[in-house]
């Protein structure tokens, strides 16, 4: 997520790498997405990506597969669906656990 969709809300403890930045021209990929997870995650941790949807967060998940991790789960509606499900804090809702699976 952006950082200003971040800082109007997220899954508490949750840690920020923009996979995308606004720009004049549009959205582009951070060219440096990947070495940042790198730089906090090693590739067998368990990750949960995302976004305010489920689109950018889905395509960091491809891109992260591709860098070697292997243990991706893409939350499915992303934070907007965590929200409107009505989950605050770090509480997976079951539903949200078995609908984030990533699939190659």
């Amino acid at each position: 997520r952006s950082v200003e969709e971040f800082n109007k809300g997220h899954v508490e403890n949750a840690i920020n790498i923009p996979y995308m930045f606004k720009t004049e021209e549009g959205r582009v990929i951070n060219p440096d997405f990947v070495s940042q997870v790198e730089a906090i995650c090693k590739s067998e941790d368990h990750l949960i990506v995302a976004c305010n949807s489920g689109g950018r967060s889905s395509r960091a998940c491809v891109d992260l597969h591709k860098s070697g991790f292997q243990n991706i789960v893409n939350m499915g509606g992303g934070y907007s669906a965590w929200v409107d499900a009505g989950f605050v804090g770090d509480n997976p809702a079951q539903h949200l656990k078995t609908a984030c699976k990533f699939r190659l």
